[in-house]
C-alpha cells in the first residue's frame, strides 16, 4: 500500500510539469499558423519566422522537465529544485510565446487569445505540482 501512495505522489508531482511542456509546445505550433505583418519599410518576412524561436524555447523547456523527472525518481526530492524548475518552465512558456508572436507581426484574435489563455494556464499546473511537493515532505 505504501508504494502505491508514493507512486500517486510522484505521479503528481511529474504530470504537471508534462502537461506544461505539452501543452506549451500546442501553443508554439498553434502560433505558426499566425498571420505575419509587413513593415512599411522592409520586406515581408518569410513564412517559418517563428520557427526558431519555437526550437529555442521549446527545446530550453527540455532541461527544467528533465530536473522534474529526475526529482520524482530519487527517494526525497530537493524542494528548491523541483519549485525553479516550475518557475522556469512557466517563464520560458509565457516568453517564448511572447516572442514568437512578436517575431512576423501579429494581430490579437481569437487563436492569439486562445494560446495566451493555454500559456498562462501552465501558471495553473505549475502550482498543482508545487503544492504536490509540498503535500509530499
Amino acid at each position: 500500500m505504501t508504494s502505491h501512495i508514493w507512486l500517486k505522489s510522484r505521479l503528481g508531482l511529474l504530470f504537471p510539469a508534462v502537461a506544461i511542456v505539452v501543452v506549451t509546445w500546442l501553443v508554439f505550433w498553434m502560433a505558426q499558423g499566425f498571420p505575419t505583418a509587413c513593415n512599411l519599410m522592409g520586406p515581408c518576412s518569410g513564412r517559418d519566422v517563428r520557427v526558431a524561436p519555437a526550437l529555442l524555447f521549446g527545446g530550453m523547456m527540455l532541461a527544467p522537465l528533465a530536473a522534474v523527472i529526475l526529482m520524482s525518481v530519487v527517494r526525497s526530492p530537493v524542494g528548491w529544485l523541483v519549485r525553479l524548475s516550475y518557475v522556469a518552465l512557466v517563464l520560458l512558456a509565457v516568453v517564448g510565446y511572447v516572442v514568437i508572436s512578436f517575431s512576423g507581426g501579429f494581430g490579437v484574435d481569437a487563436a492569439f487569445l486562445a494560446g495566451l489563455l493555454g500559456t498562462f494556464g501552465t501558471a495553473l499546473l505549475a502550482y498543482v505540482g508545487i503544492t504536490a511537493l509540498r503535500r509530499e515532505t
